[in-house]
């Protein structure tokens, strides 16, 4: 099978030359952001390292990670003595910046990131690349149905997707399911892209909501973002199902790594990962942070380092996310290792010795019946990972179902958790439109709460 790529004298690198090119922009990054960040000297002199003698990528092993917490911490201190909010970790003049996205802050306060022209350029690079690979060509009208803000999958999204040159019509998904099919029903798009509870919520509505039966609208791919699951067969089956048979694509990014970096293909075989000449990776073991080797099957917590960062790099960066990577070929021909998310670190609950994802669950749940929306939330009556067992989870559903209905669900959901995870819940349907949604800009969904009624 013959496959198009953007780049593939990139794309195609074999393991050894790519490993050679990776050691080459590792040496210039360490002594670029040593050079001209104090931030960076003192934290390289406190871990003891010495960047004019990095000499393999095993030696990179020993230097510091990087995580939200310490960035937090970096930027209120460049906010109060430098008046910018890039932290102190910036190694460019501020005034290179020339576009700042930010996290939801969710879990605390946002946190900014600055794009140089150079910066937005390879976000670009890697868009392009993503975009070729799903049979999407200059010209094409894209619909973005998802956030329009200075979150990373918002407006530098569109801007990405627009340097390769598709047609892009940012309606946005606040505005709505009857909104967006409107102006799908118009524009007639090739591909949609969206978060993935939004595309299961469009294609389980559209039609009673608008009168227009999704089907019908003519799109050919349907990339997800921003959440989980756009890579488990019940759910990317009911989007292509629900929208005329439209491919799903599951796409991917690298905080620190100018996104996106990665997007699954026709065999929903795992994500390709294909930036990896400018987005280093690394698995580690959770627990003890030490790094597993890079082959087929490994699983673990993955470590990011853009490796031409101009604004504010990241080395080390933990994204907290728990990866499986498969390193053997893909029937679809296209080269890259591929990956697939397994859950977040910061999410995991240990039930009677049991780790337990939180979208796990809500992904188990959701397979079960058209009646569930896809919003879930587990209670918990403490901070603490460990929950005694049964769960309290909340299942939206949609109104209407009968009393025999409910209770066939709720006894179907607790023997088929029980199957898949190897726990017990207590589900407790709520109504849609009753159950408070928690979320932040990015539209990633929270799915654990503390509660007193737990």
């Amino acid at each position: 099978m013959t496959v198009r790529l953007f780049n593939p004298t990139m794309e195609l690198l074999d393991r050894t030359s790519l490993r050679e090119l990776q050691l080459h922009k590792l040496k210039k990054l360490v002594v670029r952001v040593y050079e001209h960040s104090p931030y960076y000297q003192a934290k390289f002199d406190a871990a003891g390292v010495n960047p004019y003698q990095l000499k393999s990528l095993d030696d990179y092993r020993h230097y510091p990670f990087f995580d939200k917490d310490e960035e937090r911490i970096s930027q209120e201190r460049s906010k109060a003595e430098l008046g910018h909010p890039f932290g102190m970790h910036i190694t460019c003049d501020p005034r290179l910046v020339n576009r700042i996205s930010s996290s939801s802050g969710t879990t605390g306060s946002p946190t900014f990131s600055g794009f140089t022209r150079l910066d937005r350029e390879l976000a670009a690079e890697n868009c392009a690349r993503g975009m070729v690979r799903m049979g999407i060509d200059p010209g094409d009208v894209v619909l973005h149905a998802s956030v329009i803000s200075m979150w990373i999958a918002g407006m530098p999204a569109i801007d990405s997707m627009m340097a390769y040159g598709a047609c892009v019509v940012p309606v946005g998904a606040l505005s709505g399911v009857e909104r967006v099919a409107q102006i799908a029903n118009e524009v007639k798009p090739k591909m949609m892209r969206t978060t993935v509870s939004f595309a299961r919520h469009m294609a389980r509505t559209m039609l009673e909501k608008s009168g227009i039966d999704p089907r019908t609208l003519g799109i050919q791919k349907v990339v997800v973002t921003g959440e989980p699951g756009g890579s488990i067969k019940d759910i990317y089956s009911e989007i292509e199902a629900g929208f005329g048979g439209a491919l799903c694509y599951d796409n991917m990014g690298a905080t620190g790594c100018h996104s996106p970096t990665g997007i699954s293909c026709e065999e929903h075989a795992g994500i390709h990962f294909y930036a990896e000449d400018n987005a280093y990776f690394e698995i580690v073991d959770p627990k003890t942070m030490t790094p597993l080797p890079i082959e087929d099957g490994v699983e673990g917590e993955i470590i990011f380092t853009g490796l031409e960062r101009e604004c504010g790099p990241l080395l080390r960066w933990r994204d907290k996310d728990i990866i499986k990577v498969t390193t053997t070929p893909c029937a679809c021909g296209r080269p890259g290792v591929r990956m697939q998310f397994k859950g977040r670190v910061d999410d995991m609950l240990l039930v009677k010795g049991v780790n337990v994802f939180p979208n796990a669950v809500r992904d188990v749940i959701n397979s079960l019946s058209a009646l569930t929306t896809g919003n879930i939330r587990i209670q918990k009556d403490h901070d603490e990972a460990v929950v005694e067992p049964p769960v309290k989870v909340l299942v939206e559903i949609h109104p209407g179902a009968s009393d025999a209905e409910r209770a066939d669900l709720t006894q179907h959901i607790v023997n088929q958790v029980h199957h898949h995870l190897r726990f017990r819940i207590r589900p407790v349907l709520v109504d849609a439109d009753q159950f408070e949604i928690k979320s932040g800009a990015t539209g990633k969904m929270q799915l654990v709460e503390v509660s007193k009624n737990a």
